[in-house]
């Protein structure tokens, strides 16, 4: 991914919704925007999907919504 920060900006996406659809902490969220670490290679997919219309948003948070609602029960 060559910018993340514009990537996230533009779809506003924010730092927190990125760790919490990745199961990764808002540190290394911040650690791959600042380009200190690189993006691992399934959130870019993951992302690149979301860019390219193969997911949306409405569909990865009823799979989210599922799996929060799995865990807690």
């Amino acid at each position: 991914m060559k910018d993340l920060k514009t990537f996230l900006k533009s779809h506003q996406i924010r730092h927190t919704d990125l760790a919490f659809m990745t199961g990764c902490t808002i540190r290394a969220v911040g650690t791959w925007v600042s380009g200190e670490r690189p993006v691992p290679r399934a959130v870019e997919l993951l992302l690149l999907a979301l860019d390219e219309g193969k997911i949306d948003e409405r569909w990865l948070a009823s799979k989210l919504s599922h799996h929060i609602n799995r865990s807690v029960a």
